[in-house]
Protein backbone atom coordinates (compact mmCIF):
# COMPACT_ATOMS: atom_id res chain seq x y z
CA UNK A 1 0.00 0.00 0.00
CA UNK A 2 1.53 3.29 -1.09
CA UNK A 3 0.80 6.89 -0.14
CA UNK A 4 -1.41 7.55 -3.18
CA UNK A 5 -3.79 4.71 -2.29
CA UNK A 6 -4.18 6.06 1.25
CA UNK A 7 -4.83 9.58 -0.07
CA UNK A 8 -7.47 8.12 -2.39
CA UNK A 9 -9.02 6.35 0.61
CA UNK A 10 -9.31 9.68 2.46
CA UNK A 11 -10.67 11.38 -0.67
CA UNK A 12 -13.48 8.82 -0.65
CA UNK A 13 -14.36 9.74 2.94
CA UNK A 14 -12.13 7.34 4.86
CA UNK A 15 -10.49 8.03 8.22
CA UNK A 16 -6.91 7.16 9.21
CA UNK A 17 -4.66 7.42 12.26
CA UNK A 18 -0.90 7.74 11.69
CA UNK A 19 1.44 7.01 14.61
CA UNK A 20 5.18 7.40 14.08
CA UNK A 21 8.43 6.97 15.97
CA UNK A 22 12.07 7.95 15.64
CA UNK A 23 12.49 5.23 12.98
CA UNK A 24 9.70 6.63 10.79
CA UNK A 25 9.87 5.27 7.23
CA UNK A 26 9.74 7.10 3.92
CA UNK A 27 6.26 5.88 3.00
CA UNK A 28 4.67 7.46 6.08
CA UNK A 29 6.68 10.65 5.53
CA UNK A 30 5.47 10.87 1.94
CA UNK A 31 1.90 10.29 3.08
CA UNK A 32 2.14 12.98 5.77
CA UNK A 33 3.49 15.52 3.30
CA UNK A 34 0.34 15.05 1.22
CA UNK A 35 -1.51 16.63 4.16
CA UNK A 36 1.04 19.40 4.91
CA UNK A 37 2.57 17.57 7.88
CA UNK A 38 6.37 17.30 8.02
CA UNK A 39 8.03 14.88 10.48
CA UNK A 40 11.58 15.59 11.62
CA UNK A 41 14.50 13.64 10.19
CA UNK A 42 15.02 9.98 10.96
CA UNK A 43 16.58 8.95 14.30
CA UNK A 44 15.51 12.16 16.04
CA UNK A 45 13.32 12.52 19.11
CA UNK A 46 11.85 15.15 21.41
CA UNK A 47 13.91 15.91 24.53
CA UNK A 48 13.11 18.08 27.53
CA UNK A 49 15.43 18.40 30.53
CA UNK A 50 12.81 20.16 32.65
CA UNK A 51 9.51 18.38 31.94
CA UNK A 52 10.60 14.74 31.73
CA UNK A 53 9.02 11.88 33.67
CA UNK A 54 11.34 10.78 36.49
CA UNK A 55 10.56 7.11 35.98
CA UNK A 56 10.29 6.49 32.21
CA UNK A 57 12.54 9.36 31.09
CA UNK A 58 15.15 9.34 33.82
CA UNK A 59 18.13 8.37 31.65
CA UNK A 60 17.71 10.30 28.38
CA UNK A 61 14.96 12.81 29.30
CA UNK A 62 13.12 11.65 26.17
CA UNK A 63 9.81 10.81 27.90
CA UNK A 64 8.20 14.17 28.49
CA UNK A 65 5.12 14.93 30.57
CA UNK A 66 2.86 17.43 28.82
CA UNK A 67 0.32 19.43 30.80
CA UNK A 68 -3.04 19.51 28.95
CA UNK A 69 -4.04 22.76 30.64
CA UNK A 70 -1.30 24.75 28.89
CA UNK A 71 -0.22 22.63 25.91
CA UNK A 72 -3.44 21.23 24.49
CA UNK A 73 -6.04 22.90 22.29
CA UNK A 74 -9.31 23.82 23.95
CA UNK A 75 -11.54 21.97 21.46
CA UNK A 76 -13.90 19.89 23.59
CA UNK A 77 -15.45 18.31 20.51
CA UNK A 78 -12.16 16.44 19.98
CA UNK A 79 -10.66 15.90 23.46
CA UNK A 80 -12.48 17.41 26.48
CA UNK A 81 -9.88 18.98 28.74
CA UNK A 82 -11.83 18.43 31.96
CA UNK A 83 -11.96 14.65 31.43
CA UNK A 84 -8.19 14.09 31.46
CA UNK A 85 -6.99 12.84 34.87
CA UNK A 86 -3.39 14.02 34.51
CA UNK A 87 -0.45 14.90 32.23
CA UNK A 88 0.11 13.10 28.93
CA UNK A 89 3.29 11.09 28.39
CA UNK A 90 5.07 11.33 25.05
CA UNK A 91 8.16 9.65 23.67
CA UNK A 92 8.72 9.95 19.95
CA UNK A 93 9.43 12.15 16.96
CA UNK A 94 8.47 15.78 16.40
CA UNK A 95 6.47 17.10 13.48
CA UNK A 96 5.39 20.49 12.20
CA UNK A 97 2.24 21.61 10.40
CA UNK A 98 1.71 24.16 7.67
CA UNK A 99 0.16 27.20 9.41
CA UNK A 100 -1.51 28.27 6.14
CA UNK A 101 -3.56 25.07 6.02
CA UNK A 102 -6.78 25.94 7.84
CA UNK A 103 -7.86 22.28 7.88
CA UNK A 104 -4.93 21.26 10.12
CA UNK A 105 -5.15 21.72 13.89
CA UNK A 106 -2.36 20.92 16.40
CA UNK A 107 -3.98 19.19 19.39
CA UNK A 108 -0.93 18.65 21.60
CA UNK A 109 2.38 20.50 21.43
CA UNK A 110 5.64 20.42 23.39
CA UNK A 111 6.64 22.69 26.29
CA UNK A 112 8.77 25.75 25.63
CA UNK A 113 11.94 24.02 26.91
CA UNK A 114 11.66 21.01 24.56
CA UNK A 115 13.71 20.49 21.41
CA UNK A 116 14.13 17.88 18.67
CA UNK A 117 17.55 16.23 18.40
CA UNK A 118 19.31 13.05 17.30
CA UNK A 119 18.80 9.98 19.46
CA UNK A 120 22.37 8.79 18.90
CA UNK A 121 25.62 10.57 19.73
CA UNK A 122 23.92 12.83 22.25
CA UNK A 123 27.12 13.26 24.22
CA UNK A 124 28.98 14.77 21.25
CA UNK A 125 29.34 18.53 20.91
CA UNK A 126 26.51 20.05 18.91
CA UNK A 127 27.56 21.91 15.80
CA UNK A 128 24.15 23.34 14.88
CA UNK A 129 20.86 24.42 16.44
CA UNK A 130 17.86 22.09 16.73
CA UNK A 131 15.57 22.19 13.71
CA UNK A 132 12.39 22.48 15.84
CA UNK A 133 12.06 23.80 19.38
CA UNK A 134 9.42 24.75 21.92
CA UNK A 135 5.82 25.23 20.89
CA UNK A 136 6.71 24.72 17.23
CA UNK A 137 6.98 21.00 18.01
CA UNK A 138 3.61 19.41 17.31
CA UNK A 139 3.12 16.12 19.13
CA UNK A 140 -0.42 15.30 17.99
CA UNK A 141 -2.29 17.00 15.13
CA UNK A 142 -5.56 16.35 13.37
CA UNK A 143 -7.03 17.25 10.01
CA UNK A 144 -10.58 17.16 8.71
CA UNK A 145 -10.79 17.19 4.92
CA UNK A 146 -13.48 19.08 3.05
CA UNK A 147 -15.35 15.81 2.54
CA UNK A 148 -15.29 15.22 6.34
CA UNK A 149 -12.61 12.53 6.12
CA UNK A 150 -10.50 12.67 9.29
CA UNK A 151 -6.78 12.08 9.86
CA UNK A 152 -4.83 12.05 13.14
CA UNK A 153 -1.03 12.43 13.22
CA UNK A 154 0.88 11.16 16.29
CA UNK A 155 4.62 11.32 16.70
CA UNK A 156 4.68 8.46 19.19
CA UNK A 157 3.56 4.84 19.09
CA UNK A 158 4.46 4.37 22.76
CA UNK A 159 1.84 6.83 23.93
CA UNK A 160 -0.66 4.21 22.68
CA UNK A 161 0.89 1.44 24.79
CA UNK A 162 -0.39 -0.15 27.99
CA UNK A 163 2.79 0.98 29.76
CA UNK A 164 1.97 4.63 29.18
CA UNK A 165 -1.73 4.04 29.89
CA UNK A 166 -1.02 2.59 33.35
CA UNK A 167 1.94 4.80 34.27
CA UNK A 168 2.03 7.35 37.04
CA UNK A 169 3.54 10.67 35.99
CA UNK A 170 6.07 12.39 38.23
CA UNK A 171 7.88 15.54 37.12
CA UNK A 172 10.55 17.29 39.13
CA UNK A 173 8.87 19.54 41.70
CA UNK A 174 5.36 18.21 40.99
CA UNK A 175 3.22 15.67 42.74
CA UNK A 176 2.67 12.24 41.25
CA UNK A 177 -0.44 11.98 39.08
CA UNK A 178 -2.17 9.38 36.95
CA UNK A 179 -1.34 9.39 33.27
CA UNK A 180 -3.97 10.93 31.01
CA UNK A 181 -2.91 8.89 27.96
CA UNK A 182 -5.75 6.37 28.07
CA UNK A 183 -8.52 8.96 28.14
CA UNK A 184 -6.70 11.17 25.63
CA UNK A 185 -6.29 8.34 23.11
CA UNK A 186 -9.86 7.11 23.65
CA UNK A 187 -11.32 10.52 22.85
CA UNK A 188 -8.89 11.10 19.96
CA UNK A 189 -9.68 7.77 18.28
CA UNK A 190 -13.42 8.27 18.75
CA UNK A 191 -13.17 11.58 16.95
CA UNK A 192 -10.86 10.25 14.24
CA UNK A 193 -13.13 7.35 13.35
CA UNK A 194 -16.27 9.52 13.51
CA UNK A 195 -17.72 8.02 16.67
CA UNK A 196 -18.41 11.57 17.88
CA UNK A 197 -18.49 15.12 16.58
CA UNK A 198 -20.57 14.15 13.53
CA UNK A 199 -23.42 16.45 12.46
CA UNK A 200 -26.32 15.53 10.19
CA UNK A 201 -29.00 17.64 8.53
CA UNK A 202 -32.28 15.95 9.44
CA UNK A 203 -34.76 18.32 7.79
CA UNK A 204 -34.98 21.71 6.07
CA UNK A 205 -38.24 23.65 5.80
CA UNK A 206 -39.20 27.09 4.48
CA UNK A 207 -42.55 28.74 3.90
CA UNK A 208 -44.30 32.07 3.93
CA UNK A 209 -45.28 33.54 7.26
CA UNK A 210 -48.76 32.31 8.17
CA UNK A 211 -48.53 29.29 5.86
CA UNK A 212 -47.17 25.77 6.30
CA UNK A 213 -46.59 24.42 2.80
CA UNK A 214 -43.41 25.06 0.82
CA UNK A 215 -44.37 27.35 -2.07
CA UNK A 216 -43.30 26.81 -5.66
CA UNK A 217 -41.69 30.25 -5.61
CA UNK A 218 -41.60 33.43 -3.56
CA UNK A 219 -42.30 37.03 -4.46
CA UNK A 220 -40.02 39.93 -3.71
CA UNK A 221 -40.45 41.39 -0.21
CA UNK A 222 -42.30 38.30 1.04
CA UNK A 223 -41.95 37.51 4.73
CA UNK A 224 -40.82 33.90 5.10
CA UNK A 225 -39.63 31.46 7.79
CA UNK A 226 -36.62 29.16 7.40
CA UNK A 227 -36.04 26.15 9.69
CA UNK A 228 -33.24 23.56 9.78
CA UNK A 229 -32.94 20.55 12.11
CA UNK A 230 -29.49 19.21 13.09
CA UNK A 231 -28.45 16.11 15.06
CA UNK A 232 -25.07 15.22 16.58
CA UNK A 233 -23.70 11.69 16.92
CA UNK A 234 -21.86 10.71 20.09
CA UNK A 235 -21.95 7.94 22.69
CA UNK A 236 -23.37 5.60 20.04
CA UNK A 237 -26.58 7.61 19.53
CA UNK A 238 -27.91 10.66 17.75
CA UNK A 239 -28.63 13.61 20.04
CA UNK A 240 -30.05 17.12 19.50
CA UNK A 241 -27.36 19.57 18.44
CA UNK A 242 -27.13 22.83 20.38
CA UNK A 243 -25.33 25.99 19.19
CA UNK A 244 -25.79 29.75 19.05
CA UNK A 245 -23.78 30.52 15.91
CA UNK A 246 -25.63 28.77 13.08
CA UNK A 247 -26.20 31.27 10.27
CA UNK A 248 -28.41 31.41 7.18
CA UNK A 249 -27.28 33.13 3.99
CA UNK A 250 -29.53 34.16 1.11
CA UNK A 251 -27.19 34.10 -1.89
CA UNK A 252 -27.40 35.11 -5.53
CA UNK A 253 -23.74 35.37 -6.58
CA UNK A 254 -23.17 37.35 -3.35
CA UNK A 255 -24.99 37.07 -0.02
CA UNK A 256 -27.94 39.46 0.08
CA UNK A 257 -28.93 38.49 3.62
CA UNK A 258 -26.92 36.83 6.41
CA UNK A 259 -28.75 36.13 9.64
CA UNK A 260 -28.05 34.07 12.78
CA UNK A 261 -30.65 31.39 13.42
CA UNK A 262 -32.42 31.12 16.76
CA UNK A 263 -32.53 27.70 18.40
CA UNK A 264 -35.88 26.35 19.50
CA UNK A 265 -35.63 25.44 23.22
CA UNK A 266 -34.92 21.75 23.81
CA UNK A 267 -37.04 19.52 26.01
CA UNK A 268 -36.94 15.90 27.16
CA UNK A 269 -38.64 14.70 23.98
CA UNK A 270 -36.38 16.56 21.54
CA UNK A 271 -34.49 14.32 19.11
CA UNK A 272 -32.95 17.06 16.97
CA UNK A 273 -31.81 20.61 17.41
CA UNK A 274 -34.09 22.99 15.52
CA UNK A 275 -32.91 26.40 14.33
CA UNK A 276 -35.24 28.95 12.76
CA UNK A 277 -35.59 32.57 11.71
CA UNK A 278 -38.08 34.87 9.99
CA UNK A 279 -36.93 37.39 7.41
CA UNK A 280 -38.14 39.57 4.55
CA UNK A 281 -36.90 38.66 1.10
CA UNK A 282 -34.94 41.35 -0.78
CA UNK A 283 -36.37 43.60 -3.47
CA UNK A 284 -34.51 41.61 -6.11
CA UNK A 285 -35.91 38.81 -8.23
CA UNK A 286 -33.97 35.82 -9.56
CA UNK A 287 -32.75 32.38 -8.45
CA UNK A 288 -31.51 32.43 -4.84
CA UNK A 289 -29.98 29.82 -2.54
CA UNK A 290 -30.82 29.35 1.13
CA UNK A 291 -27.41 28.25 2.43
CA UNK A 292 -26.31 27.02 5.86
CA UNK A 293 -22.53 26.58 5.76
CA UNK A 294 -21.52 25.57 9.30
CA UNK A 295 -17.83 24.74 9.80
CA UNK A 296 -16.33 24.52 13.27
CA UNK A 297 -13.21 22.79 14.61
CA UNK A 298 -13.96 19.30 15.86
CA UNK A 299 -17.35 18.98 14.16
CA UNK A 300 -18.11 17.58 10.74
CA UNK A 301 -18.93 20.23 8.18
CA UNK A 302 -22.55 21.02 7.40
CA UNK A 303 -23.49 22.56 4.06
CA UNK A 304 -27.20 22.70 3.26
CA UNK A 305 -28.25 24.44 0.04
CA UNK A 306 -31.88 24.98 -1.01
CA UNK A 307 -32.58 26.70 -4.33
CA UNK A 308 -35.68 28.89 -4.64
CA UNK A 309 -37.04 31.32 -7.18
CA UNK A 310 -38.08 34.85 -6.28
CA UNK A 311 -40.47 36.47 -8.76
CA UNK A 312 -41.29 40.16 -9.25
CA UNK A 313 -44.80 41.57 -8.82
CA UNK A 314 -47.23 40.98 -11.66
CA UNK A 315 -48.60 44.03 -13.41
CA UNK A 316 -51.86 43.80 -11.46
CA UNK A 317 -50.11 43.41 -8.09
CA UNK A 318 -48.50 46.83 -7.97
CA UNK A 319 -50.35 49.49 -5.91
CA UNK A 320 -52.42 51.94 -7.95
CA UNK A 321 -51.04 54.96 -6.18
CA UNK A 322 -47.64 55.30 -4.55
CA UNK A 323 -47.15 57.87 -1.80
CA UNK A 324 -43.61 58.63 -2.96
CA UNK A 325 -44.99 59.72 -6.37
CA UNK A 326 -47.23 62.54 -5.02
CA UNK A 327 -45.06 65.26 -6.62
CA UNK A 328 -45.52 63.62 -10.02
CA UNK A 329 -49.28 63.27 -9.49
CA UNK A 330 -49.44 66.96 -8.50
CA UNK A 331 -47.47 68.10 -11.55
CA UNK A 332 -49.65 66.02 -13.89
CA UNK A 333 -52.82 67.43 -12.32
CA UNK A 334 -51.50 71.01 -12.47
CA UNK A 335 -50.68 70.56 -16.17
CA UNK A 336 -54.21 69.29 -16.82
CA UNK A 337 -55.75 72.24 -14.99
CA UNK A 338 -53.46 74.63 -16.84
CA UNK A 339 -54.48 73.13 -20.18
CA UNK A 340 -58.16 73.61 -19.34
CA UNK A 341 -57.63 77.24 -18.34
CA UNK A 342 -55.59 77.93 -21.47
CA UNK A 343 -58.24 76.34 -23.69
CA UNK A 344 -61.02 78.32 -22.05
CA UNK A 345 -59.15 81.60 -22.41
CA UNK A 346 -58.18 80.86 -25.99
CA UNK A 347 -61.67 79.90 -27.11
CA UNK A 348 -63.87 82.23 -25.14
CA UNK A 349 -61.72 84.88 -23.62
CA UNK A 350 -60.28 86.51 -26.81
CA UNK A 351 -61.12 89.82 -28.68
CA UNK A 352 -64.73 91.04 -29.13
CA UNK A 353 -66.02 89.80 -32.51
CA UNK A 354 -68.28 92.89 -32.99
CA UNK A 355 -65.31 95.19 -33.52
CA UNK A 356 -64.68 95.68 -37.28
CA UNK A 357 -61.40 96.52 -38.76
CA UNK A 358 -60.98 98.81 -41.85
CA UNK A 359 -58.42 98.41 -44.52
CA UNK A 360 -56.58 101.54 -45.60
CA UNK A 361 -56.41 102.35 -49.30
Amino acid sequence: MDAKSVVKFVAEGGNILIAGSSELGNTVRELSREFDVEYDTKNTAVFDHFNYDQALGKEKHDTIAVSPASHMSKIDAIVPLDQLPGPILFRGIAHSVNPRNSLLTPILWAPQEAYSWETANQEDTANQNPSITGKDIALVSVMQARNNGRIAFLGSTEMLSDVFFAASVKKHGDQEAKSGNRKFIEELTKWTFQEKGVLDVVAVEHHKVGEEEIPAHYRIKDNMTYTISLAEYHDGEWHPFAANDVQLELIMLDPYIRKTLDQVPLDAESTVGTFTTTLQLPDQYGVFKFTVNYKRHGLSYVESVTTVGIHPFRHDQYPRFISQAKPYYTSAASMGVGLLIFSFVYLWGGLDSSVKTTKKA
